[in-house]
Protein backbone atom coordinates (compact mmCIF):
# COMPACT_ATOMS: atom_id res chain seq x y z
CA UNK A 1 0.00 0.00 0.00
CA UNK A 2 1.70 3.61 -0.92
CA UNK A 3 1.27 5.55 1.98
CA UNK A 4 2.64 9.45 0.69
CA UNK A 5 2.01 11.47 4.03
CA UNK A 6 3.46 14.24 2.36
CA UNK A 7 0.62 15.19 0.25
CA UNK A 8 0.29 18.49 -1.40
CA UNK A 9 -3.47 18.58 -0.78
CA UNK A 10 -3.58 20.77 2.08
CA UNK A 11 -7.01 21.84 3.30
CA UNK A 12 -7.06 24.94 6.02
CA UNK A 13 -6.30 24.10 9.58
CA UNK A 14 -9.83 25.14 10.96
CA UNK A 15 -11.80 22.96 8.19
CA UNK A 16 -14.72 21.93 11.00
CA UNK A 17 -16.05 18.91 9.06
CA UNK A 18 -16.30 15.61 10.53
CA UNK A 19 -15.42 12.31 8.54
CA UNK A 20 -16.54 8.64 9.70
CA UNK A 21 -14.30 6.12 8.87
CA UNK A 22 -15.41 2.52 8.68
CA UNK A 23 -12.47 0.02 8.50
CA UNK A 24 -12.21 -3.87 10.37
CA UNK A 25 -8.28 -3.33 9.27
CA UNK A 26 -7.26 -1.16 12.17
CA UNK A 27 -3.81 0.32 10.75
CA UNK A 28 -5.88 1.57 7.26
CA UNK A 29 -8.33 3.12 9.84
CA UNK A 30 -5.34 4.40 12.15
CA UNK A 31 -3.85 5.55 8.68
CA UNK A 32 -6.91 7.82 7.23
CA UNK A 33 -7.21 9.63 10.92
CA UNK A 34 -4.05 10.40 11.04
CA UNK A 35 -4.00 11.92 7.74
CA UNK A 36 -7.31 13.49 8.22
CA UNK A 37 -6.86 14.63 11.26
CA UNK A 38 -3.66 16.57 10.61
CA UNK A 39 -5.65 18.12 7.77
CA UNK A 40 -7.41 19.79 10.36
CA UNK A 41 -10.76 17.27 10.03
CA UNK A 42 -12.88 15.92 12.98
CA UNK A 43 -12.66 11.93 12.27
CA UNK A 44 -14.34 9.62 14.09
CA UNK A 45 -13.27 5.74 13.59
CA UNK A 46 -15.23 2.71 13.06
CA UNK A 47 -14.20 -0.80 13.02
CA UNK A 48 -17.29 -2.45 11.93
CA UNK A 49 -20.78 -1.62 10.21
CA UNK A 50 -22.59 -1.69 13.37
CA UNK A 51 -20.70 0.50 15.41
CA UNK A 52 -20.44 2.91 12.40
CA UNK A 53 -24.40 3.40 12.64
CA UNK A 54 -24.06 3.87 16.67
CA UNK A 55 -22.01 6.52 15.92
CA UNK A 56 -24.08 8.47 12.94
CA UNK A 57 -26.81 8.24 15.80
CA UNK A 58 -25.34 10.29 17.98
CA UNK A 59 -23.16 12.58 15.29
CA UNK A 60 -24.13 12.73 11.59
CA UNK A 61 -20.73 13.35 9.45
CA UNK A 62 -20.15 15.23 6.37
CA UNK A 63 -18.43 12.50 4.92
CA UNK A 64 -18.13 8.64 5.04
CA UNK A 65 -15.49 6.33 4.19
CA UNK A 66 -16.68 3.49 3.60
CA UNK A 67 -15.12 -0.31 3.65
CA UNK A 68 -16.66 -3.32 2.25
CA UNK A 69 -15.96 -6.12 3.21
CA UNK A 70 -16.54 -6.29 6.56
CA UNK A 71 -17.61 -9.08 9.32
CA UNK A 72 -21.34 -9.43 10.15
CA UNK A 73 -22.53 -6.17 8.31
CA UNK A 74 -20.82 -5.10 4.91
CA UNK A 75 -20.23 -1.60 3.70
CA UNK A 76 -23.12 -2.32 1.33
CA UNK A 77 -25.89 -3.07 3.84
CA UNK A 78 -24.12 0.29 5.88
CA UNK A 79 -24.58 2.16 3.22
CA UNK A 80 -28.48 1.35 2.26
CA UNK A 81 -29.64 1.52 5.83
CA UNK A 82 -27.88 5.35 5.46
CA UNK A 83 -29.85 5.92 2.41
CA UNK A 84 -32.75 4.41 3.85
CA UNK A 85 -32.54 7.00 6.76
CA UNK A 86 -34.21 10.49 6.05
CA UNK A 87 -31.15 12.04 8.31
CA UNK A 88 -28.58 10.51 6.76
CA UNK A 89 -29.46 9.84 3.15
CA UNK A 90 -27.31 13.06 1.79
CA UNK A 91 -24.29 12.56 3.52
CA UNK A 92 -21.85 11.21 1.12
CA UNK A 93 -20.36 7.50 1.12
CA UNK A 94 -17.18 6.88 -0.61
CA UNK A 95 -16.50 3.19 -1.06
CA UNK A 96 -12.46 2.09 0.03
CA UNK A 97 -12.02 -1.53 -0.82
CA UNK A 98 -9.68 -4.10 -2.13
CA UNK A 99 -12.51 -5.35 -4.43
CA UNK A 100 -11.69 -4.66 -8.28
CA UNK A 101 -14.91 -6.57 -9.76
CA UNK A 102 -16.99 -3.89 -12.19
CA UNK A 103 -20.46 -6.16 -10.18
CA UNK A 104 -19.06 -4.97 -7.27
CA UNK A 105 -18.09 -1.02 -8.17
CA UNK A 106 -21.74 -1.07 -9.48
CA UNK A 107 -23.69 -2.20 -6.54
CA UNK A 108 -21.71 0.45 -4.97
CA UNK A 109 -22.91 2.95 -6.73
CA UNK A 110 -26.29 1.63 -7.58
CA UNK A 111 -27.10 1.53 -3.22
CA UNK A 112 -25.95 5.28 -2.94
CA UNK A 113 -21.99 5.59 -2.95
CA UNK A 114 -20.50 9.00 -4.57
CA UNK A 115 -16.90 7.36 -4.99
CA UNK A 116 -14.66 4.21 -4.92
CA UNK A 117 -11.38 3.75 -4.50
CA UNK A 118 -9.18 0.40 -4.63
CA UNK A 119 -7.10 -1.09 -1.81
CA UNK A 120 -4.10 -0.14 -2.09
CA UNK A 121 -4.77 3.15 -1.80
CA UNK A 122 -2.78 6.62 -2.04
CA UNK A 123 -3.51 9.24 0.80
CA UNK A 124 -2.86 11.72 -2.13
CA UNK A 125 -5.80 10.36 -4.19
CA UNK A 126 -8.06 9.72 -0.98
CA UNK A 127 -7.50 13.62 0.58
CA UNK A 128 -7.80 14.60 -3.17
CA UNK A 129 -11.54 13.15 -3.54
CA UNK A 130 -12.60 14.10 0.17
CA UNK A 131 -11.93 17.56 -0.33
CA UNK A 132 -13.77 17.36 -3.54
CA UNK A 133 -16.82 16.12 -2.30
CA UNK A 134 -16.70 18.04 0.88
CA UNK A 135 -16.72 21.04 -1.53
CA UNK A 136 -19.52 19.68 -3.90
CA UNK A 137 -21.49 18.72 -0.55
CA UNK A 138 -20.80 22.65 0.26
CA UNK A 139 -22.18 24.27 -3.09
CA UNK A 140 -25.38 22.09 -2.65
CA UNK A 141 -26.01 22.73 0.94
CA UNK A 142 -25.58 26.61 0.19
CA UNK A 143 -28.11 25.93 -3.20
CA UNK A 144 -30.58 24.58 -1.06
CA UNK A 145 -30.19 27.70 1.50
CA UNK A 146 -30.38 30.18 -1.60
CA UNK A 147 -33.13 28.28 -3.49
CA UNK A 148 -35.35 28.49 0.31
CA UNK A 149 -34.37 32.29 0.58
CA UNK A 150 -35.95 32.66 -2.85
CA UNK A 151 -38.92 30.75 -1.84
CA UNK A 152 -39.36 32.66 1.09
CA UNK A 153 -39.11 36.05 -0.94
CA UNK A 154 -41.26 34.62 -3.51
CA UNK A 155 -43.69 34.62 -1.31
CA UNK A 156 -43.16 37.72 0.32
CA UNK A 157 -43.68 39.62 -3.06
CA UNK A 158 -46.99 37.18 -3.91
CA UNK A 159 -48.01 38.93 -0.57
CA UNK A 160 -47.22 42.25 -1.59
CA UNK A 161 -48.50 41.71 -4.76
CA UNK A 162 -51.75 40.31 -3.48
CA UNK A 163 -52.36 43.63 -1.16
CA UNK A 164 -51.76 45.65 -4.36
CA UNK A 165 -54.22 44.15 -6.52
CA UNK A 166 -56.69 43.71 -3.35
CA UNK A 167 -56.35 40.04 -3.24
CA UNK A 168 -58.45 38.50 -0.46
CA UNK A 169 -55.73 37.16 1.60
CA UNK A 170 -57.44 34.76 3.37
CA UNK A 171 -59.05 33.15 0.73
CA UNK A 172 -55.82 33.14 -1.51
CA UNK A 173 -54.63 30.81 1.33
CA UNK A 174 -57.54 28.97 1.33
CA UNK A 175 -57.07 28.23 -2.01
CA UNK A 176 -53.89 26.87 -1.28
CA UNK A 177 -55.12 24.88 0.74
CA UNK A 178 -57.96 23.44 -1.31
CA UNK A 179 -55.42 22.61 -4.24
CA UNK A 180 -52.83 20.67 -1.02
CA UNK A 181 -56.00 18.89 0.09
CA UNK A 182 -57.80 18.01 -3.33
CA UNK A 183 -61.16 19.95 -2.95
CA UNK A 184 -61.26 21.21 -5.80
CA UNK A 185 -63.29 19.45 -8.03
CA UNK A 186 -64.15 19.25 -12.11
CA UNK A 187 -67.79 19.31 -13.63
CA UNK A 188 -68.14 18.56 -16.97
CA UNK A 189 -70.79 20.15 -19.76
CA UNK A 190 -71.27 17.71 -22.47
CA UNK A 191 -70.80 18.86 -26.24
CA UNK A 192 -73.35 17.39 -28.60
CA UNK A 193 -74.27 16.94 -31.79
CA UNK A 194 -76.83 19.46 -32.61
CA UNK A 195 -79.28 17.02 -34.76
CA UNK A 196 -78.58 13.59 -33.00
CA UNK A 197 -78.20 14.90 -29.33
CA UNK A 198 -75.39 12.59 -29.42
CA UNK A 199 -72.48 13.37 -26.83
CA UNK A 200 -69.19 14.07 -29.10
CA UNK A 201 -67.31 15.40 -25.77
CA UNK A 202 -66.97 17.60 -22.28
CA UNK A 203 -65.87 20.60 -21.53
CA UNK A 204 -64.13 20.21 -18.12
CA UNK A 205 -65.16 23.00 -16.02
CA UNK A 206 -63.55 24.10 -12.18
CA UNK A 207 -65.60 24.41 -9.55
CA UNK A 208 -64.75 25.03 -5.70
CA UNK A 209 -67.10 24.28 -2.47
CA UNK A 210 -65.79 26.28 0.34
CA UNK A 211 -66.02 24.33 3.19
CA UNK A 212 -67.11 27.62 4.84
CA UNK A 213 -68.17 29.79 2.26
CA UNK A 214 -70.03 27.64 0.03
CA UNK A 215 -70.09 27.49 -3.46
CA UNK A 216 -67.18 29.93 -4.85
CA UNK A 217 -67.30 31.22 -8.62
CA UNK A 218 -64.63 30.77 -11.02
CA UNK A 219 -64.87 34.20 -11.84
CA UNK A 220 -63.64 35.04 -8.22
CA UNK A 221 -61.34 31.92 -7.74
CA UNK A 222 -59.61 32.41 -11.21
CA UNK A 223 -58.47 35.71 -11.18
CA UNK A 224 -57.21 35.94 -7.93
CA UNK A 225 -54.91 32.56 -9.30
CA UNK A 226 -53.84 33.98 -12.16
CA UNK A 227 -53.08 37.11 -9.78
CA UNK A 228 -50.74 35.08 -7.32
CA UNK A 229 -49.53 32.40 -9.37
CA UNK A 230 -51.56 29.46 -8.48
CA UNK A 231 -53.17 29.17 -11.86
CA UNK A 232 -49.82 27.34 -12.82
CA UNK A 233 -50.64 24.44 -10.49
CA UNK A 234 -54.62 24.59 -10.33
CA UNK A 235 -53.92 24.44 -14.72
CA UNK A 236 -51.65 21.43 -14.53
CA UNK A 237 -54.31 19.61 -12.34
CA UNK A 238 -57.17 20.10 -14.00
CA UNK A 239 -55.49 19.00 -17.58
CA UNK A 240 -54.55 15.91 -15.22
CA UNK A 241 -57.81 15.11 -13.51
CA UNK A 242 -59.60 15.76 -17.12
CA UNK A 243 -57.50 13.58 -18.82
CA UNK A 244 -57.32 10.49 -16.32
CA UNK A 245 -61.17 11.22 -16.36
CA UNK A 246 -61.76 10.71 -20.24
CA UNK A 247 -59.37 7.24 -20.28
CA UNK A 248 -61.82 5.60 -17.27
CA UNK A 249 -64.55 7.06 -19.61
CA UNK A 250 -63.08 5.34 -22.68
CA UNK A 251 -62.37 1.88 -20.98
CA UNK A 252 -66.09 2.04 -19.47
CA UNK A 253 -67.85 2.10 -22.38
CA UNK A 254 -66.88 0.43 -25.75
CA UNK A 255 -68.27 2.72 -28.17
CA UNK A 256 -66.63 6.27 -26.39
CA UNK A 257 -63.38 5.64 -28.18
CA UNK A 258 -63.78 9.40 -30.10
CA UNK A 259 -65.33 11.13 -26.98
CA UNK A 260 -63.26 14.55 -26.36
CA UNK A 261 -62.12 16.51 -23.47
CA UNK A 262 -61.63 20.28 -23.85
CA UNK A 263 -60.08 22.39 -20.95
CA UNK A 264 -59.65 26.02 -20.41
CA UNK A 265 -55.99 27.08 -20.32
CA UNK A 266 -55.39 30.85 -19.24
CA UNK A 267 -52.86 33.06 -20.54
CA UNK A 268 -50.23 32.77 -18.05
CA UNK A 269 -50.49 28.93 -18.78
CA UNK A 270 -50.16 29.56 -22.27
CA UNK A 271 -46.65 31.95 -22.13
CA UNK A 272 -45.00 28.85 -19.42
CA UNK A 273 -43.09 26.12 -21.94
CA UNK A 274 -43.79 24.04 -18.80
CA UNK A 275 -46.90 23.37 -20.39
CA UNK A 276 -45.57 21.51 -22.97
CA UNK A 277 -43.66 18.82 -20.82
CA UNK A 278 -46.57 18.62 -18.84
CA UNK A 279 -49.16 18.12 -21.34
CA UNK A 280 -46.92 15.40 -22.82
CA UNK A 281 -46.23 13.54 -19.87
CA UNK A 282 -50.07 13.77 -18.78
CA UNK A 283 -50.72 12.55 -22.30
CA UNK A 284 -48.28 9.64 -21.81
CA UNK A 285 -49.54 8.74 -18.32
CA UNK A 286 -53.17 8.37 -19.22
CA UNK A 287 -52.41 6.70 -22.38
CA UNK A 288 -55.69 9.04 -24.24
CA UNK A 289 -55.64 9.36 -28.03
CA UNK A 290 -53.61 12.76 -28.18
CA UNK A 291 -56.38 14.05 -30.25
CA UNK A 292 -59.01 13.68 -28.17
CA UNK A 293 -57.58 16.76 -25.38
CA UNK A 294 -58.96 20.16 -26.74
CA UNK A 295 -57.28 22.79 -25.37
CA UNK A 296 -59.50 25.62 -25.36
CA UNK A 297 -58.14 28.78 -25.50
CA UNK A 298 -58.70 32.71 -26.20
CA UNK A 299 -58.33 35.47 -28.60
CA UNK A 300 -56.44 37.76 -26.13
CA UNK A 301 -54.06 35.07 -25.00
CA UNK A 302 -52.58 34.02 -28.65
CA UNK A 303 -52.54 37.94 -29.31
CA UNK A 304 -50.65 39.35 -26.58
CA UNK A 305 -47.60 37.90 -27.43
CA UNK A 306 -48.38 36.29 -30.77
CA UNK A 307 -44.67 34.49 -32.11
CA UNK A 308 -44.83 32.54 -28.37
CA UNK A 309 -48.39 31.80 -28.59
CA UNK A 310 -47.31 30.64 -32.49
CA UNK A 311 -44.23 28.42 -30.86
CA UNK A 312 -46.26 26.80 -28.01
CA UNK A 313 -49.06 25.85 -29.86
CA UNK A 314 -46.65 24.16 -32.54
CA UNK A 315 -44.83 22.14 -30.28
CA UNK A 316 -48.57 20.93 -28.62
CA UNK A 317 -49.66 20.73 -31.82
CA UNK A 318 -46.39 18.45 -32.71
CA UNK A 319 -48.12 16.17 -30.01
CA UNK A 320 -51.06 15.37 -31.45
CA UNK A 321 -53.05 18.07 -28.95
CA UNK A 322 -56.35 20.27 -30.74
CA UNK A 323 -57.07 23.84 -30.04
CA UNK A 324 -60.52 25.42 -29.68
CA UNK A 325 -60.73 29.51 -30.22
CA UNK A 326 -62.73 30.02 -26.83
CA UNK A 327 -65.58 32.93 -26.41
CA UNK A 328 -64.65 33.90 -29.87
CA UNK A 329 -65.89 37.12 -31.40
CA UNK A 330 -65.83 38.47 -27.94
CA UNK A 331 -61.92 39.51 -28.20
CA UNK A 332 -59.83 41.69 -30.41
CA UNK A 333 -57.76 38.88 -33.41
CA UNK A 334 -56.13 40.18 -36.39
CA UNK A 335 -57.74 37.97 -38.62
CA UNK A 336 -54.91 37.53 -40.65
CA UNK A 337 -52.52 36.14 -37.74
CA UNK A 338 -55.77 34.38 -36.55
CA UNK A 339 -55.55 31.56 -39.52
CA UNK A 340 -51.66 31.15 -38.93
CA UNK A 341 -52.19 29.32 -35.27
CA UNK A 342 -52.96 25.89 -35.37
CA UNK A 343 -56.70 26.21 -34.13
CA UNK A 344 -59.14 24.06 -35.20
CA UNK A 345 -62.69 24.93 -33.92
CA UNK A 346 -64.05 28.67 -33.05
CA UNK A 347 -66.36 28.16 -30.28
CA UNK A 348 -69.17 31.47 -30.61
CA UNK A 349 -69.69 32.87 -27.07
CA UNK A 350 -72.89 32.78 -25.65
CA UNK A 351 -73.72 36.17 -25.37
CA UNK A 352 -73.77 36.34 -28.86
CA UNK A 353 -76.88 33.46 -28.38
CA UNK A 354 -78.49 35.33 -25.50
CA UNK A 355 -79.19 38.15 -26.92
CA UNK A 356 -79.95 36.44 -30.27
CA UNK A 357 -77.52 38.17 -32.55
CA UNK A 358 -77.92 35.96 -35.83
CA UNK A 359 -76.11 38.39 -37.66
CA UNK A 360 -73.04 38.40 -36.03
CA UNK A 361 -73.25 34.79 -35.77
CA UNK A 362 -73.80 33.85 -39.10
CA UNK A 363 -70.56 36.25 -40.20
CA UNK A 364 -68.61 33.83 -37.91
CA UNK A 365 -70.23 30.61 -39.26
CA UNK A 366 -69.29 31.82 -42.86
CA UNK A 367 -65.55 33.07 -41.48
CA UNK A 368 -65.06 29.74 -40.15
CA UNK A 369 -66.39 28.04 -43.72
CA UNK A 370 -63.68 30.30 -45.22
CA UNK A 371 -60.82 29.40 -42.59
CA UNK A 372 -61.92 25.52 -42.87
CA UNK A 373 -63.04 25.49 -39.13
CA UNK A 374 -65.31 23.91 -37.44
CA UNK A 375 -68.25 25.88 -34.69
CA UNK A 376 -69.25 25.15 -31.38
CA UNK A 377 -71.42 26.77 -30.37
CA UNK A 378 -71.97 27.97 -26.74
CA UNK A 379 -74.95 28.74 -23.94
CA UNK A 380 -78.06 27.29 -26.00
CA UNK A 381 -80.67 27.39 -23.34
CA UNK A 382 -84.05 27.62 -25.37
CA UNK A 383 -85.43 25.71 -27.83
CA UNK A 384 -85.88 28.64 -30.56
CA UNK A 385 -82.47 29.40 -29.94
CA UNK A 386 -81.62 25.60 -31.32
CA UNK A 387 -83.98 26.00 -34.41
CA UNK A 388 -82.69 28.86 -35.08
CA UNK A 389 -78.75 27.84 -35.02
CA UNK A 390 -79.51 24.44 -37.24
CA UNK A 391 -81.30 26.97 -39.51
CA UNK A 392 -77.78 28.05 -39.99
CA UNK A 393 -76.20 25.16 -40.26
CA UNK A 394 -74.69 25.34 -36.70
CA UNK A 395 -73.68 21.40 -35.96
CA UNK A 396 -72.38 21.39 -32.18
CA UNK A 397 -73.05 23.15 -29.06
CA UNK A 398 -73.38 23.24 -25.05
CA UNK A 399 -75.52 24.55 -23.46
CA UNK A 400 -78.58 24.41 -20.01
CA UNK A 401 -81.23 22.90 -22.85
CA UNK A 402 -78.85 19.83 -22.89
CA UNK A 403 -77.38 19.42 -19.72
CA UNK A 404 -76.04 21.76 -16.96
CA UNK A 405 -72.56 21.14 -15.63
CA UNK A 406 -72.17 17.53 -14.14
CA UNK A 407 -69.87 16.09 -11.90
CA UNK A 408 -68.70 12.60 -12.18
CA UNK A 409 -71.21 10.56 -11.78
CA UNK A 410 -74.22 12.45 -13.50
CA UNK A 411 -71.72 12.66 -16.51
CA UNK A 412 -71.36 8.78 -16.30
CA UNK A 413 -75.33 7.76 -16.00
CA UNK A 414 -75.61 10.24 -18.90
CA UNK A 415 -73.24 8.53 -20.93
CA UNK A 416 -74.36 5.42 -20.06
CA UNK A 417 -77.80 6.61 -21.09
CA UNK A 418 -76.67 7.63 -24.46
CA UNK A 419 -74.54 4.19 -24.88
CA UNK A 420 -77.15 2.14 -24.07
CA UNK A 421 -79.72 3.53 -26.36
CA UNK A 422 -77.31 3.02 -29.13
Amino acid sequence: MSTNQNSTFEIPKENEACILIVDDTPYNCQLLSTMLSRQGYKVLKAENGERALALVDREIPDLILLDIRMPDLSGIEVCIRLKDNPTTADVPVIFISAIDEESDKVEAFSVGGIDYINKPFHLAEVLARVQTHLKVRSLQSQLQEQAMLLKLQNISLQKELSTLLGVDKSLHEDLQLALEKEQLQLYYQPILDLDTKVIRGFEALIRWQHPERGFISPLNFIPLAEATGLIDPIGKWVIHQACSQLYLWTHQFSDASALTISVNVSTKQLANPDLIDHVQKVLQETKIAPNTLKLEITESSVMSDPDHAMHILSKLQDLGVQFYMDDFGTGYSSLRRLNDFPIDVLKIDQSFIKQEEWVVVNAILMLAFALDKEVIIEGIETEDQLKALKTMGCRHGQGYLFSRPLDIEGATKLLAKQFDKE
